[in-house]
């Protein structure tokens, strides 16, 4: 069954009652909030729908009003991993519009979705006007950089088992509210979902973790897990 986005132009939402506009790196600003609330357009997404696609050109710049995105690439051999969790405030696409390249990564909506979308033109007007912008940017792309660069070396010197605990951390403490499959788990940690789901079965088993919720995962010793993440 093909799933259908629906966006929405003239949404009547305002821009001020929205939660999120604090955390977001455009709306945060308010001279900006107005120029953006003439310029999006809502659209919402069903979990498992794609936003855009790798090898896509960006068309302009997407914020998290509600819910998780994931962003994946695919390896030679097919594997799905995941790059980064994004969620209310944040914003999508950004690099590839302003480096003037194709999408690197597909985006991919993990839970229900709302977001608002601003055409490139509309967002490049929006930087010129308010050059103020571009310093948040930098920031923000410069710590995207070094959670990149971070997770880059966990991949290279820890075993799987550390990859996954840590995974299981890092999910918990930033999108608690959300249950993973263990194959999402697999995808971010960089290992098989074969792997994940025995090395679970360990965790529990020496009573770090407890799996008997189905898809959620409750961690019981989290100074343990850590240990076992380091």
């Amino acid at each position: 069954m093909s799933l259908k986005r629906e966006c929405h132009p003239q949404d009547t939402s305002s821009c001020a009652n929205c939660e999120s506009r604090e955390d977001s790196l455009l709306c945060s600003t308010p001279e900006v909030l107005g120029l953006v609330e003439k310029a999006r357009t809502v659209c919402r997404f069903k979990a498992g729908q794609m936003i855009f696609y790798a090898g896509n050109d960006p068309l302009g710049l997407f914020t998290i009003q509600s819910g998780l995105v994931k962003l994946e690439v695919t390896s030679p051999n097919g594997a799905a991993h995941t790059l980064r969790m994004v969620g209310p405030g944040g914003v999508l696409g950004y690099r590839s519009l302003f480096a003037n390249e194709p999408y690197h990564a597909t985006a991919v909506a993990v839970k229900d979705c709302e977001l608002c979308f601003i055409s490139k033109t509309d967002i490049l007007e929006i930087f010129r006007s308010h050059p103020d912008l571009t310093m948040k940017l930098l920031n923000h792309l410069s710590k995207d950089l070094r959670q990149a660069e971070e997770k880059w070396m966990d991949q290279m010197d820890k075993g799987a088992s550390e990859r996954i605990a840590e995974a299981v951390l890092f999910l918990n403490e930033h999108f608690h509210q959300q249950n993973w499959t263990r194959r999402e788990i697999a995808q971010w940690a960089g290992t098989t979902p074969e792997t994940v789901i025995r090395t679970l079965a360990q965790f529990e088993k020496e009573g770090l973790i407890d799996q008997t919720d189905g898809r959620n995962i409750r961690i019981i010793q989290k100074d343990r897990l850590r240990d076992r993440a380091s």
